[in-house]
């Protein structure tokens, strides 16, 4: 009965989901971004992220300096298929003291199409909104996500087998 008892539990822990909370801040006239990756109450990355030249330069949790040429877009497609979005948060921050009616307007009709568009594509929670800030104009995206540590290690174990082949007929 203890065998069982433990075999449950180690098959919950491993196909029970873990929820994750984003933040992402979008400053586009700095070319730069903040992001915040929280478990529960508990903050795991933290990290600002700044365009220079060729350069991604990252400050806070992973301290590096990324070259955009040597960025590999397909090793992390099969991470992606893993997550689940539950619920996403589009804010546009305008600052107060370049606030106008023309622009208000525009991003409204804006965020209003790509609501509906995202709706119809995807399913999950998604809420747009326009929020004033005496702050650096930004966009914010706030998402919850949840995944399980089966499909990741699942995907990770994938992802080493594949890389491990090509290494392997490159000899």
């Amino acid at each position: 009965m203890i065998v069982v008892t433990a075999t449950l539990i180690f098959l919950l822990l491993i196909f029970a989901p873990i929820y994750l909370s984003a933040d992402i801040r979008l400053y586009l006239k700095s070319l730069s971004a903040s992001v915040g990756v929280k478990v529960g109450a508990v903050q795991v990355f933290c990290e600002n992220i700044s365009l220079v030249g060729d350069t991604l330069q990252c400050k806070g949790t992973v301290s590096t300096d990324v070259s955009l040429s040597s960025i590999d877009r397909q090793s992390g497609v099969d991470l992606l298929r893993c997550i689940t979005v539950e619920k996403l948060v589009l804010s546009v921050c305008d600052n107060f003291y370049s606030f106008s009616a023309a622009r208000l307007v525009s991003e409204e009709a804006i965020l209003a199409l790509a609501t509906v568009t995202a709706c119809n594509l995807f399913h999950c929670q998604i809420f747009c909104e326009h929020v004033g800030t005496y702050c650096d104009s930004c966009l914010r995206l706030r998402t919850l996500i949840n995944l399980s540590v089966a499909e990741l290690s699942f995907c990770l174990l994938k992802q080493g087998v594949r890389k491990w082949k090509t290494r392997k007929s490159e000899k």
